[in-house]
Protein backbone atom coordinates (compact mmCIF):
# COMPACT_ATOMS: atom_id res chain seq x y z
CA UNK A 1 0.00 0.00 0.00
CA UNK A 2 2.83 2.44 0.80
CA UNK A 3 4.51 1.89 -2.58
CA UNK A 4 1.19 2.19 -4.40
CA UNK A 5 0.41 5.41 -2.53
CA UNK A 6 3.82 6.88 -3.39
CA UNK A 7 3.99 5.74 -7.02
CA UNK A 8 0.43 5.24 -8.05
CA UNK A 9 -1.05 1.92 -9.14
CA UNK A 10 -0.05 2.19 -12.80
CA UNK A 11 3.60 2.99 -12.09
CA UNK A 12 3.84 0.31 -9.37
CA UNK A 13 2.41 -2.23 -11.83
CA UNK A 14 4.91 -1.15 -14.50
CA UNK A 15 7.83 -1.42 -12.05
CA UNK A 16 6.66 -4.88 -10.98
CA UNK A 17 6.32 -6.10 -14.59
CA UNK A 18 9.77 -4.72 -15.45
CA UNK A 19 11.27 -6.53 -12.45
CA UNK A 20 9.62 -9.78 -13.58
CA UNK A 21 11.03 -9.37 -17.09
CA UNK A 22 14.52 -8.69 -15.71
CA UNK A 23 14.24 -11.76 -13.49
CA UNK A 24 13.15 -13.86 -16.46
CA UNK A 25 16.10 -12.68 -18.56
CA UNK A 26 18.40 -13.54 -15.65
CA UNK A 27 16.72 -16.94 -15.34
CA UNK A 28 17.60 -17.69 -18.97
CA UNK A 29 21.30 -17.56 -18.07
CA UNK A 30 20.89 -20.52 -15.73
CA UNK A 31 18.67 -22.53 -18.05
CA UNK A 32 20.13 -25.24 -20.28
CA UNK A 33 19.11 -25.14 -23.93
CA UNK A 34 17.12 -28.36 -23.58
CA UNK A 35 15.00 -26.61 -20.92
CA UNK A 36 14.24 -23.57 -23.09
CA UNK A 37 11.00 -25.05 -24.48
CA UNK A 38 9.58 -25.54 -20.98
CA UNK A 39 10.54 -22.00 -19.93
CA UNK A 40 9.07 -20.57 -23.14
CA UNK A 41 5.81 -22.41 -22.54
CA UNK A 42 5.72 -21.13 -18.95
CA UNK A 43 6.30 -17.55 -20.13
CA UNK A 44 3.67 -17.96 -22.85
CA UNK A 45 1.08 -19.22 -20.39
CA UNK A 46 1.78 -16.29 -18.05
CA UNK A 47 1.46 -13.84 -20.94
CA UNK A 48 5.10 -12.80 -20.58
CA UNK A 49 6.35 -14.06 -23.96
CA UNK A 50 5.84 -10.69 -25.64
CA UNK A 51 7.63 -8.80 -28.40
CA UNK A 52 9.10 -6.57 -25.70
CA UNK A 53 10.50 -9.58 -23.85
CA UNK A 54 11.94 -11.10 -27.03
CA UNK A 55 13.57 -7.79 -27.95
CA UNK A 56 15.12 -7.66 -24.51
CA UNK A 57 16.43 -11.24 -24.80
CA UNK A 58 18.14 -10.53 -28.13
CA UNK A 59 19.55 -7.26 -26.76
CA UNK A 60 21.07 -9.28 -23.91
CA UNK A 61 22.66 -11.71 -26.35
CA UNK A 62 20.38 -14.64 -25.51
CA UNK A 63 20.37 -15.72 -29.16
CA UNK A 64 19.87 -19.43 -28.39
CA UNK A 65 16.84 -18.66 -26.24
CA UNK A 66 15.53 -16.23 -28.86
CA UNK A 67 15.90 -19.01 -31.42
CA UNK A 68 14.03 -21.45 -29.21
CA UNK A 69 11.22 -18.92 -28.85
CA UNK A 70 11.07 -18.49 -32.62
CA UNK A 71 10.86 -22.28 -33.04
CA UNK A 72 7.92 -22.39 -30.62
CA UNK A 73 6.12 -19.40 -32.11
CA UNK A 74 6.71 -20.02 -35.81
CA UNK A 75 6.34 -23.81 -35.88
CA UNK A 76 9.52 -23.91 -38.01
CA UNK A 77 12.11 -26.63 -37.42
CA UNK A 78 14.88 -25.97 -34.95
CA UNK A 79 17.51 -26.62 -37.63
CA UNK A 80 15.97 -24.06 -39.98
CA UNK A 81 15.64 -21.40 -37.30
CA UNK A 82 19.22 -21.94 -36.08
CA UNK A 83 20.56 -21.78 -39.64
CA UNK A 84 18.68 -18.55 -40.30
CA UNK A 85 19.88 -16.95 -37.07
CA UNK A 86 23.47 -18.00 -37.78
CA UNK A 87 23.65 -16.75 -41.34
CA UNK A 88 20.29 -16.06 -42.93
CA UNK A 89 19.65 -13.02 -45.07
CA UNK A 90 17.40 -10.22 -43.86
CA UNK A 91 14.46 -11.19 -46.10
CA UNK A 92 14.45 -14.79 -44.83
CA UNK A 93 14.81 -13.63 -41.21
CA UNK A 94 11.95 -11.16 -41.61
CA UNK A 95 9.76 -13.96 -42.99
CA UNK A 96 10.67 -16.01 -39.91
CA UNK A 97 9.83 -13.10 -37.61
CA UNK A 98 6.47 -12.64 -39.36
CA UNK A 99 5.66 -16.34 -39.00
CA UNK A 100 6.46 -16.01 -35.28
CA UNK A 101 3.97 -13.15 -35.02
CA UNK A 102 6.47 -10.33 -34.51
CA UNK A 103 5.26 -7.00 -35.86
CA UNK A 104 7.15 -5.59 -38.84
CA UNK A 105 8.10 -2.52 -36.81
CA UNK A 106 10.31 -4.74 -34.59
CA UNK A 107 12.23 -6.43 -37.40
CA UNK A 108 14.91 -3.81 -38.03
CA UNK A 109 16.00 -3.53 -34.41
CA UNK A 110 16.07 -7.32 -33.97
CA UNK A 111 18.12 -7.65 -37.16
CA UNK A 112 20.51 -4.97 -35.89
CA UNK A 113 21.08 -6.82 -32.62
CA UNK A 114 21.41 -10.17 -34.36
CA UNK A 115 24.05 -8.84 -36.77
CA UNK A 116 26.10 -7.45 -33.89
CA UNK A 117 25.93 -10.71 -31.92
CA UNK A 118 26.99 -12.60 -35.10
CA UNK A 119 30.04 -10.33 -35.35
CA UNK A 120 30.83 -10.96 -31.68
CA UNK A 121 30.49 -14.73 -32.15
CA UNK A 122 32.78 -14.61 -35.20
CA UNK A 123 35.43 -12.56 -33.36
CA UNK A 124 34.93 -9.51 -35.60
CA UNK A 125 33.66 -7.25 -32.81
CA UNK A 126 33.78 -6.85 -29.08
CA UNK A 127 30.45 -5.64 -27.74
CA UNK A 128 28.27 -6.01 -24.71
CA UNK A 129 24.66 -5.50 -23.79
CA UNK A 130 24.96 -1.73 -23.41
CA UNK A 131 26.48 -1.21 -26.85
CA UNK A 132 23.95 -3.50 -28.51
CA UNK A 133 21.06 -1.77 -26.73
CA UNK A 134 22.42 1.64 -27.76
CA UNK A 135 22.72 0.55 -31.40
CA UNK A 136 19.19 -0.86 -31.29
CA UNK A 137 17.91 2.48 -29.97
CA UNK A 138 19.84 4.23 -32.72
CA UNK A 139 18.04 1.98 -35.22
CA UNK A 140 14.71 3.04 -33.68
CA UNK A 141 15.71 6.67 -34.20
CA UNK A 142 15.94 6.01 -37.94
CA UNK A 143 12.43 4.56 -38.16
CA UNK A 144 9.17 6.39 -38.28
CA UNK A 145 7.52 6.34 -34.87
CA UNK A 146 4.98 3.55 -35.22
CA UNK A 147 3.83 2.90 -31.67
CA UNK A 148 6.26 3.44 -28.84
CA UNK A 149 9.06 1.17 -30.07
CA UNK A 150 11.72 2.82 -27.90
CA UNK A 151 9.71 1.83 -24.82
CA UNK A 152 9.75 -1.80 -26.01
Amino acid sequence: PLVMAMMGAARADRVMRDACVKASVTLIEGTRQEEHAALIEHLRLRGDLTASFLIRTIAHGKVDFFGSALVALSQQSEQRVRALLAGGHDVALQALFRSAGLAAVTHAIILRALKIWREVANGKRVAGVQEVSWLMLKEVGGQSAEGDLATL
